[in-house]
């Protein structure tokens, strides 16, 4: 529909030009009103393509000179153009549909009088009320369509907002009853199995999966909350601060991981003052390139994890390792790595994984520069970290 609707608005201006031209007692009142119809035609089919919340007020007035330049030089000659007949008709329904306030409403009206009363200047009183009465019919006929398609636009999207809502409610309450359920299960079992035992090294490992549960638990909470926050805008999640944000935090993923792994395991961290948005999915990124190192290069021997401001590419996150396919404690989902693109997408950012020149398999995000962005360089004091001292 939308492409048919050009040539709906210009088909037929160029037999209406073609009999204004023929008929008129004036030559050049006749090419005056099929320019001037041209102007109005062209300007009703680029409102369909662009719109803007001025747009339909702003093509509006402008029609409405245009037209009464047009029909003010038709009724200075007793006569009345087609051409601009049928454009006045095509632009007033094409602004009912694009309305935006009741601003717009008013200069469709105009647009709509004067197309009505343009016919009135014939001599033939007979003739020129028949003119007027299929104008008003005609313009009516527009201007009603229009705003029929910008009802149905309207209540599409709020169809729209609500389908999203009752979605987002749906999964909310999942997170809430299931997931969050069976984490809690989970604390709890390792809470009451570290209290049970004497083994330094289970107790270790239990008090981790605790840990591990609680940030689960945490970010479940806060997924919930945004789920169920009607004013949230994007997709699900992307706003969201992880547990901690900044250069520390990242640190602590860093230190986290190295302290359950073999690998020697180097950090360059600056200290970038991220929009939250941003520190999410640097966090991410750095979370989930982590993990997929102890999932799939468990026999990594060197890590590395950067993450700085570059004056080419803004912030550069980059996890590089050297193990890549040695295998590791099992397959993740397939959708780690979709999930952090998508995080820097929102920011602007880009994502890449792949095996640079040397064999390692290198993880990169870039984020663009924002104003609110600064480095402090901090990076590891020791330079290196491990799972044993080095």
């Amino acid at each position: 529909m939308r492409r048919l609707l050009p040539w709906v608005i210009l088909g037929p201006i160029v037999p209406g030009a073609l009999l204004d031209l023929a008929s008129a007692a004036s030559p050049v009142l006749s090419v005056v009103g099929v320019v001037i119809a041209c102007v109005l035609a062209v300007g009703a089919v680029r409102v369909t393509r662009f719109t803007g919340p001025t747009l339909p007020s702003a093509v509006g007035v402008a029609a409405l000179g245009f037209a009464l330049v047009g029909v003010g030089a038709a009724a200075s000659q007793r006569w009345w153009l087609l051409s601009l007949a049928w454009a006045l008709v095509m632009v007033s329904g094409v602004l009912a549909a694009q309305a935006r306030s009741t601003r717009d409403l008013v200069v469709v009206a105009a647009l709509g009088v004067v197309a009505v009363l343009a016919p009135s200047a014939f001599e033939d009183v007979s003739l020129a009320l028949l003119l007027v009465m299929a104008m008003a019919t005609a313009v009516a006929t527009a201007v009603g369509v229009g705003l029929l398609v910008r009802s149905q636009r309207d209540r599409d999207a709020i169809l729209r907002r609500v389908v999203v809502s009752e979605e987002r409610t749906s999964m909310a309450r999942d997170l809430h009853d299931l997931v969050a359920h069976e984490v809690t299960g989970i604390v709890v079992l390792a809470q009451a199995s570290a209290g049970a035992t004497s083994d330094p090294r289970a107790k270790a490992v239990l008090e981790r999966i605790e840990s591990s549960g609680q940030e689960a638990l945490g970010q479940i909470r806060a997924m919930v909350q945004a789920l169920r926050d009607e004013t949230s805008v994007g997709p699900v999640g992307a706003s969201l601060a992880p547990t901690g944000r900044g250069a520390g935090s990242l640190q602590q993923l860093v230190d986290a991981f190295a302290e359950s792994s073999a690998a020697t395991v180097t950090a360059d961290i600056d200290d970038l003052d991220l929009e939250p948005a941003a520190d999410a999915a640097v966090q991410r990124l750095v979370a989930e390139a982590l993990t997929n190192v102890r999932r799939h290069s468990q026999g990594a021997t060197r890590v590395r994890v950067r993450v700085m401001s570059d004056p080419d590419s803004g912030v550069v996150a980059e996890v590089v390792n050297d193990a890549v396919g040695s295998g590791g404690v099992g397959r993740g989902s397939g959708y780690g790595l979709v999930g952090v693109r998508e995080r820097l997408a929102v920011v602007g950012g880009t994502l890449e994984s792949g095996l640079d020149g040397s064999g390692q398999w290198v993880v990169t995000g870039r984020i663009p520069v924002r104003e609110n962005a600064r480095g402090r360089s901090r990076p590891d004091p020791s330079g290196t970290r491990g799972g044993a001292p080095s």
